[in-house]
């Protein structure tokens, strides 16, 4: 489990410190306050914690990436991964131009809650273009299993199954965590699975199982229809993306599940149900690390964290904000309507306040008519 972020001069932050907890992470901000910074980074980190740990002395890495080394090594698969991820064109750039400092410092904290913590701290240097560990790194319990991350970018991903193949060929201008979650759909389904109740409710949603046929998807119905993924509604895919990753064992409890924007083209009925999945899950143990600036998202955490019939939903929020011009700030809560300076949030709020105002009127005044009829 990511237990700890903390970010000194790293794209859009100054110096920001993320305390993750098991079950869901919800950050929250408008664009450009560095939401999927925090999620690519924490990904990064732990896909290249999971090669050093996984991978053989012989070289090379699982799912064909095209990158190989002859020992597990943190400085040389951080410079591979973090470039590859965030789709810059140098390391330099993601090292912060709010100041004029010319390193930017992360340290990552893991931990089971069994187990002593792991830490590693490094530096990526922008004059010389380069990332240096300057601490940690080592594996303290080496019996811990340790497996790949998941990351569930904003756009849906069954359609874009065809980017495998090709980039085995073409050096194709996408984020390296668009083929590996590619990769891992790939995988076939398990005869037994530890999340047996989400997958049931994502299949009752998409009334039926997506499956793989020769590299393409398919929405196989509960009737036997079969529809090409291209035709299902973009919504739903994201609802076939979850099963598939869930039901080939991809997705875990001890796997960390990083989604952008999963609200993107979901209806509010959909919405809830995702939301209500996901709280599932993170009653489970799933640790789920999230960005959104969906107030009808936030809501529904926050009806289902105070459901009385059900078991405690462990749920944290990230407010992130900025100034132009400026590094942006985080504020840590349990409770969403503790977040301050959130544009978003409260513009939707004050937009849904003057709404239910004019409803009240209009109520108003169509009982007053009819009054005056009578």
């Amino acid at each position: 489990m990511l237990k700890r972020l903390h970010l000194k001069n790293f794209t859009v932050f100054a110096d920001a410190n993320f305390e993750f907890g098991p079950g869901l992470n919800v950050l929250v901000g408008t664009n450009g306050t560095g939401k999927s910074h925090v999620l690519k980074l924490g990904y990064s980190i732990e896909i290249v914690r999971e090669r050093n740990k996984n991978e053989p002395p012989s070289g090379g890495f699982p799912y064909a990436l095209d990158f190989a080394l002859s020992e597990p090594d943190w400085p040389r698969r951080l410079s591979y991964f973090l470039p590859e991820v965030f789709q810059t064109a140098s390391r330099k750039q993601l090292v912060s131009t709010l100041s004029s400092l010319q390193t930017a410092n992360i340290e990552a904290e893991f931990g089971d809650g069994f187990s002593q913590n792991e830490t590693v701290q490094f530096e990526i240097n922008a004059y010389l273009d380069s990332v240096s560990v300057i601490s940690g790194g080592e594996f303290i319990n080496e019996k811990l299993e340790i497996v790949a991350p998941v990351f569930i970018p904003a756009k849906e991903i069954l359609t874009l199954s065809w980017m495998l193949p090709a980039s085995e060929q073409l050096v194709l201008p996408i984020e390296q965590n668009y083929l590996h979650l590619l990769r891992q759909l790939r995988l076939l389904p398990l005869r037994k699975v530890n999340s047996a109740q989400a997958i049931s409710a994502l299949t009752n949603v998409l009334g039926g199982e997506v499956k793989e046929e020769e590299g393409k998807y398919y929405l196989i119905a509960t009737n036997g229809k079969r529809t090409a993924m291209n035709m299902v509604a973009e919504g739903l895919r994201k609802f076939g993306t979850l099963q598939k990753l869930l039901a080939n064992g991809s997705l875990t409890s001890i796997t960390t599940l990083f989604w952008d924007e999963p609200e993107a083209n979901l209806n509010p009925a959909l919405l809830r149900k995702l939301a209500a999945i996901l709280a599932e899950l993170a009653r489970q143990g799933f640790q789920i690390i999230l960005a959104t600036h969906s107030t009808d998202l936030l809501k529904e955490f926050h009806i289902l964290s105070r459901q009385k019939d059900a078991a405690p939903l462990p749920i944290k929020y990230f407010g992130l904000n900025a100034e132009p011009g400026e590094a942006t700030r985080i504020v840590t809560t349990d409770n969403f309507e503790f977040l301050p300076d959130v544009v978003a949030l409260a513009e939707e709020l004050k937009q849904a306040d003057e709404l239910e105002e004019i409803f009240i009127r209009e109520d108003q005044e169509y009982h007053a008519n009819n009054r005056r009829k009578e």
